[in-house]
């Protein structure tokens, strides 16, 4: 029988989120609240797990309704050409998470994006204007709700942009 990847990261999740609901319980309680630290994420992982389960069960009786179908296994270049672009932007993902210490956040953040942007979209100069302005409106927009309302401190680099 031949498994899916909807499959098995189904069954990844439903395990994971069990894990993580079991591990709540280790939280320590809080000491003058009525609600403990515990109780978002309790929320939040009982109401993942229904549609995890859901991923997993729906994709397991489609696995096992194709049954043995033979499938062709595809050349390295056919797997390569599916699978381009997520490579592409795991690599330059990888790539801003590395660049963040030391370059700062606009400063990695704006060639993540345009970068992104880039790879993904249609081919050619024409398009490299608006790509600048979605690059530099959502750099700004996540700047203003993490630094401003947040007061979350993003990362300023060494060589220091921010």
């Amino acid at each position: 029988m031949h498994v899916r990847a909807d499959t098995v990261i189904g069954a990844l999740l439903v395990v994971f989120i069990a894990t993580l609901f079991a591990m709540t319980f280790d939280l320590p309680p809080a000491p003058y609240e009525t609600m403990g630290p515990a109780l978002f994420p309790r929320i939040l992982l009982v109401a993942l797990f229904p549609m995890c389960l859901a991923l997993f069960v729906k994709s397991a009786v489609r696995d096992f309704r194709e049954g043995q179908a033979k499938r062709e296994i595809a050349s390295f270049a056919e797997w390569f050409d599916n699978y381009r672009n997520v490579l592409a932007i795991y690599l330059l993902f990888f790539m801003f998470a590395w660049a963040l210490p030391w370059a700062g956040y606009l400063a990695s953040g704006f060639f993540f994006l345009m970068l992104a942007q880039l790879a993904l979209g249609p081919k050619g100069w024409v398009k490299v204007p608006q790509f600048l302005a979605v690059t530099i409106g959502i750099l700004a927009l996540l700047y203003f709700i993490f630094r401003v309302v947040l007061l979350v401190l993003l990362p300023e680099g060494e060589i220091g942009l921010m």
